[in-house]
């Protein structure tokens, strides 16, 4: 039984889900799965629900299969399934109540993307071919999510270690579907409504034009800019905008994402050579399918996890960062572009 609860006074959303909670241990753990205890590992494909969507590559043609519930498809680059123990659900008995103990069912879906067969390949180091295997799974499960029923925001994220939220180690995505927009993506469309009614400009697309070439600037592409946000939550925090105003990643050309995976690659890399391979959560904007009146330029954040907020910034919602956004600019700029050239074949 997944509820979707409300704050008492804020619109803060809250999923609990008690059938999920049986199925965890709360006590810290610090051992890492084995491989062979790995659910997303290869040859260990029965541990999980049967995938819906896996892509194979076979000679030079990149196949789309499905699994069997008793049979499942062999030497994959990329799988995409349920999660077996889904936060939200695609039917419910949960009854609607009133204010201020509001509740209304968490219907919808929570899919993982296994990123890769190999175990140990981070984000940061996987290659743009494998790169572009997922994002197309992205873009299909999001595609065919928007088409279903109860389904108002489609959110897109991944975490990268344990201190992340990253359960599994083994490199995936998630998808998770919402019943009505979050609170953040409703607040920043409503920004963008106004502006665009107002002043004819997306906010973004103005900032988009401060930021670029400034001091926060880490690096840009033909099609694509990643930047330290003036006011980040998180040390070392960035994000990446398309430069032109696209709503959804749905929008991207094969062309653009080539782009977009080529600034998404360096500037992992560059954390990661920079910081030492710290734990992040990746988190992706995107405008709501089905509703068409909340348009949002839609980005990619990314949240390193290296400081732990502390007991003011979760009271007060206002957080303290040590790092100046231009000096983490500076820092991430300098080794993503070395990790650009690298894979560009620059030397």
């Amino acid at each position: 039984m997944s509820e979707l609860r409300k704050d008492y006074f804020t619109d803060k959303l809250v999923i609990v889900n008690a059938k999920r909670a049986e199925s965890l241990d709360f006590k810290i753990k610090r051992e890492s799965l084995k491989r062979s205890e790995c659910p997303y590992c290869p040859g260990n494909e029965s541990m999980t629900p049967p995938a819906e969507l896996v892509l194979v590559q076979r000679e030079k043609a990149l196949l789309k299969l499905t699994d069997a519930e008793g049979e499942r498809v062999k030497d994959w680059c990329v799988r995409a399934f349920l999660d077996k123990f889904s936060i939200v659900t695609p039917s419910s008995d949960v009854t609607y109540s009133e204010e201020p103990l509001y509740c209304e069912p968490a219907y919808g879906y929570h899919y993982v993307i296994v990123a890769t067969p190999k175990h140990d390949e981070s984000f940061s180091k996987m290659s743009t071919e494998q790169w572009v295997n997922v994002l197309s799974v992205v873009q299909d499960r999001v595609r065919w999510l928007y088409s279903r029923k109860n389904v108002s925001y489609v959110s897109i994220f991944a975490n990268y270690g344990e201190e992340a939220g990253a359960s599994i180690e083994h490199p995936h995505l998630q998808i998770i579907t919402l019943p009505r927009l979050p609170p953040i993506i409703e607040q920043e469309a409503s920004k963008a409504r106004k502006s665009m009614r107002e002043q004819g400009i997306c906010p973004m697309c103005n900032i988009l034009s401060i930021e670029s070439g400034g001091p926060r600037q880490i690096l840009a592409t033909d099609h694509f800019i990643a930047f330290a946000p003036w006011a980040p939550s998180h040390a070392f925090e960035y994000w990446i905008f398309p430069k032109k105003h696209q709503t959804s990643i749905l929008k991207v050309t094969q062309k653009e994402i080539g782009d977009l995976i080529l600034i998404l690659r360096s500037t992992l890399s560059g954390l990661s050579s920079a910081l030492n391979d710290p734990p992040f959560s990746m988190v992706f904007h995107i405008s709501s399918e089905k509703k068409t009146t909340r348009q949002l330029h839609w980005h990619i954040e990314v949240y390193p996890q290296i400081t732990k907020w502390n007991g003011f910034e979760r009271g007060t919602h206002t957080y303290i960062n040590q790092v100046p956004p231009e000096q983490a600019a500076k820092i991430l700029g300098s080794a993503s572009r070395k990790e650009l050239a690298k894979i560009i074949g620059i030397s």
